[in-house]
């Protein structure tokens, strides 16, 4: 019993450290190893072209991927997976049916599909006209004494169909500008629920000169 106890405790802080290099050694091997699974992830498609999406369905697709092990693993915890729609579809109204393209979702450097389940998704779709609209700064505490220029002091509006004819305004978001110190040149982001361009406006404020 004494010698086997020698010999277990011989050399035993080396025998820990091989111990130790051996499950890190393997934890490294496993997270490393090529495996395929198959998943169903939410997805979203994302217009880029003149319409919006009203509704899609499924509203989730199941993939066949192959990639290491640990990359895998993170797609399980993805909320969501956007992927772009065509520019151009079949209709420019209703129910539309689109063919899905691998290369078109991107899930990590490592991870290949080899399947989508359905290889389609069916969006609907309105078509969208572009307006020009003025645009309106929101600014509160703004001193008495000055003027306020917007550059550009137009915005492109995408707007459903139905809207085009309608009379609209894009305003700027709220920003407080009490003791601001002038002259003062602002990039304030404009507010719609709509597709505008751009997205932002300088604003520069200065006293008017008497």
């Amino acid at each position: 019993m004494k010698k086997l106890r020698e010999l277990l405790l011989k050399n035993l802080h080396l025998k820990i450290l091989a111990l130790i290099f051996a499950v890190l050694f393997w934890f490294l091997a496993t997270n490393k190893e090529i495996t395929e699974a198959t998943l169903r992830l939410k997805v979203e498609p994302i217009p880029t072209g003149s319409y919006r999406v009203l509704d899609y369905r499924p509203k989730e697709l199941t993939f066949v991927v192959e990639g290491y092990r640990r990359e895998l693993s993170r797609l399980k915890e993805l909320q969501k997976v956007t992927f772009p729609l065509p520019a151009e579809l079949p209709k420019e109204r209703g129910w539309v049916r689109v063919r899905l393209k691998k290369e078109d979702f991107h899930l990590g450097a490592s991870v290949k599909i080899k399947k989508i389940t359905p290889p389609y998704i069916e969006v609907k779709v309105e078509k969208l006209v572009k307006r020009v609209a003025p645009v309106e700064v929101n600014l509160l505490g703004l001193p008495k004494g000055v003027k306020v220029r917007v550059s550009p002091n137009y915005a492109v509006v995408s707007l459903p169909e139905e809207l085009a004819k309608v009379p609209i305004t894009v305003k700027t978001e709220v920003v407080d500008v009490t003791g601001i110190e002038l002259p003062a040149e602002l990039t304030i982001s404009l507010e719609s629920r709509f597709k505008v361009e751009p997205e932002r406006v300088r604003v520069r404020i200065e006293r008017e000169e008497r």
